[in-house]
């Protein structure tokens, strides 16, 4: 089967930079790596990021926003990569110095005004996902953290999780329990201490319940649950808030950095009572991400995702 071409006269994403004519093909060139070539939509204003929130500027202001909404209303964006970079004139008007003298209080510079303005699109874009790139001279590019766009994905999951309780919330048990329950329930009780390594783990010994010891779905779900309560989520519970905030980190390939899926793996393990092992959860990451459609960015000199095969095959 002829795969589809993406339709070339859509961008799903809009794209901040500087007017800086020293890195306009760096920025391009960026772009093209990122497999973005004919898939977003440009502006390039002085300062990037600082014409977003400058307030001396409510001028600049509005065009960043105004083009922001048209370019969302007219190609569909979903995402903002803004790239600011470093000797930048506007940066050291509206600072007062040359920020370039001291090139870790320019980066802090950088982050603080590049937060601000992430924070503006989530505000009036939720559903928005954000990028943020610092770029060199050289062209050479670090992504910065974006903390608004962690604090975003953390409402998303304290918007879940009272709908996670309530799945985990067990049924009235019923007047007479199946001869079979008790002993299920110290089934579950060693398979949670020793971790279920995934959600097909979980339906397995759901599906134990109901063959082997005579129990109906319901009762072995409320048997799990009970008992889940008191490890913390199980794997399927702790899989949805994982997925999150994966596709919240990944870049617009549908990549994620080593870094991430370490932070994932962490996640996981904490959300599932710190049982197991913390290898179960790294394979169970990486079947999130497989299922997820979602791969590993290369990594290191020689970028590859070796790393990411030892940690799935661990």
């Amino acid at each position: 089967m002829t795969p589809v071409a993406p339709d070339a006269s859509k961008a799903d994403a809009f794209v901040l930079s500087c007017i800086d004519p020293r890195l306009v093909d760096d920025v391009t060139q960026l772009l093209a790596t990122m497999g973005r070539t004919n898939r977003y939509s440009e502006m390039r204003i002085a300062g990037a990021a600082l014409a977003a929130v400058d307030e001396a500027r409510p001028g600049w202001n509005s065009a960043v926003w105004d083009n922001l909404a048209a370019s969302r209303q007219l190609h569909g964006v979903r995402r903002v990569i803004i790239i600011n970079h470093r000797d930048c004139g506007a940066m050291n008007l509206w600072a007062g110095r040359n920020l370039a003298a001291d090139p870790v209080e320019e980066e802090r510079q950088h982050q603080a005004v590049m937060d601000r303005a992430a924070a503006e699109v989530l505000r009036r874009h939720p559903d928005m996902a954000v990028e943020l790139h610092l770029m060199a001279l050289d062209g050479s590019t670090q992504r910065l953290p974006c903390a608004a766009c962690n604090a975003a994905a953390e409402r998303r999951l304290d918007t879940m999780r009272p709908m996670l309780r309530a799945e985990a919330v067990a049924p009235p048990p019923p007047p007479s329990p199946p001869a079979g329950a008790p002993a299920f329930a110290e089934l579950v009780r060693l398979r949670l201490s020793g971790g279920l390594a995934d959600a097909e783990a979980e339906r397995a010994l759901l599906t134990e319940g109901v063959t082997r010891y005579g129990l109906t779905a319901a009762e072995a779900r409320a048997a799990l649950a009970a008992e889940a309560t008191r490890h913390g989520a199980t794997p399927s519970t702790a899989a949805r808030q994982v997925v999150v905030f994966l596709r919240a980190q990944a870049d617009g390939k549908g990549r994620v950095s080593r870094r991430d899926v370490g932070h994932a793996a962490s996640l996981y393990h904490g959300l599932a009572g710190n049982q197991g092992r913390r290898a179960d959860a790294d394979r169970a990451v990486a079947k999130l991400m497989e299922a997820e459609g979602l791969s590993p960015r290369p990594d290191g000199v020689l970028r590859t995702t070796t790393w990411y095969r030892r940690l799935a095959e661990a």
